[in-house]
């Protein structure tokens, strides 16, 4: 996922999509062959939340400094 797919993709969206990879590795048929894919998007959605949760606390401080 790059930069611009970032952009595309809501908070909510990612959280949906992890939850759905979650629920596809907590199952018994996993498919090797595409596991670490999903691990690795899995892993570039929780960094995309990380950082629009910390985006968002830093303009709510901002907030309420004024």
């Amino acid at each position: 996922m790059g930069k611009k797919n970032e952009k595309k993709i809501s908070y909510t969206e990612a959280m949906t999509e992890i939850e759905s990879i979650l629920s596809s590795l907590r199952g018994e048929n996993i498919d090797i062959d595409t596991l670490a894919a999903k691990v690795a998007r899995a892993s570039e959605l929780i960094e995309l939340c990380r950082k629009r949760l910390h985006a968002t606390e830093e303009e709510i401080k901002q907030l309420f400094e004024q």
